[in-house]
């Protein structure tokens, strides 16, 4: 019951505190305007900007302890609190709701399997340490480097610990189903827009059911997801003289998924071009390069791409190009980075996996010698169960709300859909060549690219006069499965004889893993597991050669 008690108190705890700072971050950017009900869309996903930009900051200067996250956290819930009005009161009702009919999720034995290899001893570091240069020295997936873990590192409180490392994936669902409720009920949006707002909920939340699965993959999915859509609706069908005002509310949230994953940045490009279609964006391009929304947004990204470079010695890692470690001593080689790139891509299209590896995989993975084994071992394997929940949720949404009847739909702006629509295909071939495998952007980029005709052709019927209770009745149906499926889930996590079986409920289960220590003459401690899953291990935990200290910081030099 304690640690129940414990848990939820906490999540909550977190939950109001990020918003309270997506409160802040609302009224430092966007206070000279006009505030609507529509804009609190964003508020909790600018609270977990804000929250993950100010621990971005401080992780140059101080580790994330106790007492900076219990200092960090209660400034934002008193902010809150203090600052309570009407639209808050009502946002924050629904917000409690869907956290309800979502919080099934969050109670997790086992994590995902990169979960116990770099994401919680990163994070855990960061609640240890100040930053380390040259961390990527220690353990491969320490150069594949996220902003989430600084966000999770603000998390670790007293009495709970690091077991609500997770919640910020929750928090990222909640705000998505926000997000989307909002607008599939906001009447003014056109039928399309409805439609894939629809389609999102139905499919991301029946395939995301599974937290232990989001890793720092599925929480920037999302956020990309409904901000494609927007933008979509903005340059495409608004008509509005505050379409300006609209976009720069976006600004900030496309930089956050960059510091989520940096695949996410082929869509930053396509938002670039796409926002020049926009002719208030053209007419007023000085006033946006200068606003305080573009330019939190390059805050942000220097702040990642520091961290980037503080831990590998490249400016976006595993991207070799930007990489500069051969000037340093602590750096990743150009040519580790560059393999590492090549590993990536192979495990991507199907050429490696826990127990096997192909033969020659320079060769594999060039042009399409790829593909057969890739539809053998991951198409027909995990891609297939995605496409029928997709392609369900199609059928349902066709049976519930359509009439074999046309309507006279009218799209005057048929040139900028069919760019958008084009520069979509490109992001899709570029992942489909280069990385095809869902956690990698697939989810998002493989959803837009197959919902947006489909919501068109939707779009082209008349729906039944009674969409609204039928819409009601569908997003109650997905509760109910999501929950079924969780529940399900728990209860088969209970029957567990392995490591991950249920022994402290509702926390997640971690290994007691043993481990060695090497005390270097700089003063820090380095701790080496045998087969590289750290788990709950002191921090720093990996394989170092030597550490050297200069003005206060540690530098792990790069292995020979």
């Amino acid at each position: 019951m304690q640690n129940f008690l414990v848990f939820f108190l906490s999540f909550y705890f977190l939950l109001i505190s990020i918003i309270g700072y997506g409160k802040i971050f609302e009224n430092l950017c966007f206070r000279k305007y006009k505030k609507k009900d529509d804009n609190l869309i964003y508020t909790g996903f600018y609270g977990l900007m804000f929250v993950t930009l100010i621990s971005l900051i401080t992780s140059y200067f101080i580790p994330h302890n106790f007492y900076h996250n219990l200092i960090l956290h209660s400034s934002g819930f008193f902010y809150l609190f203090f600052n309570f009005n009407r639209k808050d009161r009502n946002y924050l009702k629904y917000i409690f709701y869907i956290s309800l009919f979502t919080v099934s999720a969050l109670m997790i034995s086992k994590t995902n399997d990169d979960f116990s290899y770099y994401h919680f001893p990163f994070t855990k570091y960061l609640t240890e340490h100040k930053i380390i240069f040259g961390m990527g020295n220690l353990n491969h997936g320490f150069n594949l480097l996220s902003s989430l873990f600084f966000l999770n590192s603000t998390f670790y409180l007293p009495f709970i610990n690091f077991f609500s490392f997770h919640f910020s994936l929750l928090y990222f669902l909640i705000f998505f189903n926000y997000f989307v409720l909002k607008e599939i009920f906001t009447k003014t949006n056109d039928k399309v827009i409805k439609y894939l707002y629809l389609f999102s909920f139905i499919f991301f939340n029946l395939s995301f059911n599974r937290l232990a699965e989001y890793g720092t993959d599925k929480a920037g999915q999302l956020l990309i997801v409904i901000l494609t859509i927007k933008l979509f609706k903005l340059v495409c069908f608004d008509k509005r003289k505050n379409s300006l005002e609209n976009i720069l509310y976006l600004l900030p949230l496309f930089g956050f998924c960059i510091t989520l994953k940096t695949y996410f940045l082929p869509y930053i490009l396509l938002s670039l071009i796409l926002l020049f279609i926009n002719n208030q964006i053209r007419q007023n391009f000085t006033f946006v390069l200068f606003s305080k929304s573009f330019l939190s947004l390059l805050f942000l990204l220097s702040l990642i791409f520091s961290h980037h470079f503080i831990s590998t010695g490249c400016l976006i890692s595993p991207i070799a190009v930007t990489c500069f470690g051969d000037y340093t001593t602590w750096g990743r080689e150009v040519n580790d980075i560059e393999n590492l790139s090549k590993w990536l891509e192979q495990w991507a299209k199907a050429g490696a996996g826990p127990d096997f590896r192909v033969n020659d995989p320079l060769v594999y993975i060039q042009k399409l010698n790829w593909l057969g084994n890739w539809i053998d071992r991951y198409f027909f394997g995990k891609f297939t169960d995605q496409i029928g929940i997709l392609f369900s949720s199609y059928a349902i949404v066709s049976f519930i709300f359509i009439k074999l009847k046309f309507d006279k739909s009218d799209y005057r702006n048929m040139n900028k859909i069919f760019l958008f629509y084009s520069l979509l295909l490109i992001v899709f071939t570029i992942w489909f060549l280069k990385h095809p495998t869902l956690r990698y952007g697939g989810y998002s980029i493989f959803f837009l690219t197959m919902s947006l005709p489909m919501a068109f052709i939707l779009s082209f019927f008349v729906e039944r006069n009674n969409s609204n209770k039928n819409m009601t009745f569908l997003i109650i149906l997905v509760v109910i499965i999501f929950n079924i499926k969780n529940f399900n889930r728990i209860s088969n996590e209970f029957k567990r004889n392995d490591i991950f079986k249920f022994s402290n409920f509702p926390f997640f289960a971690i290994k007691n893993a043993e481990f060695t220590k090497t005390k270097f003459d700089s003063g820090l401690t380095v701790y080496t597991q045998s087969n590289g899953h750290c788990w709950g291990t002191p921090s720093p935990c990996g394989q170092a050669k030597n550490v050297d200290k200069k003005r206060g910081y540690y530098f792990i030099q790069r292995m020979k």
